[in-house]
């Protein structure tokens, strides 16, 4: 019998660790700590990585590709994160929460434009 104990975590739970780690990463000023910290977030966010169907650069590619010709403006942040992440100039937990705040942001000025444009109809 194998006596591995397993636990098992949400997405948003891991999601929450990495942005605590952050914060506690922007809060420290002694580099060996951030270097650890760092360390333990890569190694949180692989489990994200692994548990989801796709990585985060295929999902932001996909995304990407995606809303080309729908949403030139959404595609064109996604483009730079993506390369921004491809290059290493971030890591995949600082994609993650920038890839939700651009679709956040994407999903509320389409909100705005669709009560406004509902507004001109009716006039």
């Amino acid at each position: 019998m194998n006596s591995k104990n397993v636990v098992s975590l949400e997405i948003e739970e891991v999601q929450k660790i990495i942005k605590g780690l952050n914060e506690i990463s922007l809060l420290c000023s002694e580099p060996n700590i951030k270097m650890k910290i760092e360390g333990v977030q890569k190694f949180v966010s692989g489990f994200l990585d692994s548990g989801s169907k796709l990585s985060v650069e295929d999902e932001i590619f996909e995304k990407m590709v995606e809303v080309k010709h729908v949403n030139p403006d959404l595609h064109l942040k996604l483009y730079i994160l993506y390369r921004n992440l491809v290059s290493g100039r971030i890591s995949g937990v600082d994609a993650i929460a920038s890839y939700e705040s651009c679709l956040k942001l994407a999903s509320s000025s389409a909100n705005l434009l669709t009560r406004v444009t509902g507004t001109c109809k009716r006039m």
